[in-house]
């Protein structure tokens, strides 16, 4: 359609907008995601535009173009198995342009060359002759082609001065089966006579051609150049009577034809028109869909990361709870040996009280120093480790059994004056028997008091377990049950419910 319409727009002289569409044609071609070589239509178009404003440097140029891409086209067809028929015949169009307008301009010999490659794609169509398109040509429609190339050879040969070939291939166009029937061999025939200044003939054959009868619509562009072809010969055999005639009827199919091309114009841009409305809403459903598309991908991924994620969740969920059983286990076994050894220790020192000897005077100051220079300082210091631990025990016991760590505002001058010990060596010795500073001893106590009651007590917050356990908040109580533990003391309550 785009192609027809610049037909008609470059008949009326409405160049830009022959190119506009010319133009059209080659986005359009792009958009569809063809290749390149399918260019060659449009190319085609815009070199006929150029053509017709008079730029002849830009017209041959995509004139080239055209003719280039078309034998792209046709390698990879060959190369395909495709059919060729179609792109060969585009081939011959585009080569006879090219050489009538080299003709035009007085480039005869290029002319003439590129009239031979027609003539070398009328070989190649000359074995697929015979069937039905477009895997094959019909018999007609080649004889008509090779005919007109035939004339086309005829008619160059002469203007070159090779008169003896332009006869022979003269001579070939009149063998050919549809000589004196298909007008565009007649054309070549008459502009053969015009080249050997036959007149008489070339009336002889060209009056027949301005018959109405002879077309199929009365107002056709091949009878206006006739006309005008008869009132240029009437003008040279010194007959302005019959040119005049010939030239006014020229002029009025020229004005019919003009007339029928803006008719035709305005329903092609209606129809053209009507296509982009088209397109333009195909274009926006087929973006709706894209973002549609888009859309349902990025929820689809949405909800397959969140299932991964509650996945993982749920495996690491398992793996917490499997940890923290285990560790509530190794938790409560430690606490039943502790308190196993805390009694066993009490009953042990309980039956020492029993067996203790009366204790006898102490020695004066002098039997002291006496005895104090008889030891070594192993024996010393052996005896000072011993006391240590027994003051050790008697506070630790005196702590546990009174449940001194259950004071939040307990201090560290509260804890040195259960002791005579020396406040340095009251450090000393809980480092040494507990492992932990003074602070962190409490501390512990606290936590073992914590999970009795996190076990025994569940209407307990936790708030109030760790309150109940000598901690000052619940923030600090958590901190360090989850440092102690590896876990939360609400972890550890649930382990003890399943």
């Amino acid at each position: 359609m785009c192609k027809n319409l610049i037909e008609s727009m470059i008949a009326t002289g409405d160049y830009e907008e022959a190119m506009r569409y010319a133009r059209s044609m080659v986005d359009v071609i792009e958009r569809s995601g063809n290749s390149t070589s399918n260019h060659h239509n449009a190319y085609w178009a815009m070199a006929r535009v150029y053509r017709a404003m008079g730029d002849t440097r830009e017209a041959y140029e995509y004139m080239d173009k055209a003719i280039r891409l078309c034998r792209e086209q046709l390698d990879i067809k060959r190369k395909r198995e495709h059919p060729l028929v179609s792109d060969e015949l585009k081939l011959q169009l585009y080569l006879r342009n090219n050489s009538e307008w080299l003709a035009e301009d007085g480039t005869t010999q290029e002319a003439l060359r590129l009239a031979l490659q027609m003539q070398e794609g009328i070989e190649r169509l000359r074995p697929l002759k015979g069937g039905p398109f477009p895997k094959q040509i019909p018999e007609k429609a080649f004889r008509a082609k090779e005919g007109f190339v035939a004339g086309r050879l005829a008619n160059l040969y002469h203007l070159t001065g090779e008169e003896a070939k332009g006869k022979e291939w003269f001579a070939k166009m009149q063998e050919n089966p549809l000589a004196g029937q298909d007008a565009e061999m007649l054309g070549e025939e008459i502009r053969y006579y015009k080249c050997i200044k036959a007149y008489d003939r070339l009336i002889e054959k060209a009056l027949p051609l301005v018959d109405a009868a002879a077309y199929t619509d009365s107002i056709d562009a091949n009878r206006q150049k006739v006309y005008q072809l008869l009132a240029d010969t009437y003008r040279h055999l010194g007959r302005p009577t019959d040119a005049a005639a010939c030239y006014e009827m020229a002029l009025m199919l020229a004005d019919s034809l003009n007339r029928r091309n803006h008719e035709s114009d305005a329903l092609e841009l209606a129809t053209l028109l009507e296509t982009h409305d088209k397109e333009r809403q195909l274009e926006r459903k087929e973006e709706e869909l894209r973002w549609h598309r888009a859309v349902i991908y990025v929820v689809v991924g949405v909800l397959l990361l969140v299932a991964a994620i509650l996945l993982l969740m749920v495996r690491h969920s398992r793996i917490v709870t499997r940890k923290n059983k285990v560790m509530a286990k190794q938790i409560d076994l430690y606490l039943s040996y502790r308190n196993e050894l805390q009694a066993a220790n009490e009953q042990i020192r309980r039956l020492e009280e029993a067996q203790a000897q009366p204790v006898e005077p102490a020695p004066s100051d002098a039997e002291e120093v006496v005895a104090a220079a008889d030891l070594d300082p192993v024996s010393v210091q052996m005896e000072e480790n011993g006391s240590d631990r027994r003051y050790f025990e008697e506070w630790d016991r005196k702590i546990r059994s009174e449940k001194l760590f259950l004071d939040s505002d307990l201090s560290r001058d509260d804890l040195l004056r259960l002791t005579p010990v020396g406040k340095n060596r009251v450090s000393s010795f809980v480092q040494v028997y507990t492992g932990e500073t003074i602070k962190g001893y409490i501390n512990n106590l606290r936590l073992e008091y914590s999970l009795t009651l996190l076990k025994e007590q569940e209407h307990f917050t936790i708030e109030a377990v760790a309150m109940d356990s000598g901690f000052n908040n619940v923030r600090t109580y958590q901190r360090i049950f989850r440092e102690r533990y590896g876990m939360s003391p609400a972890e550890y309550r649930k382990t003890q419910k399943e």
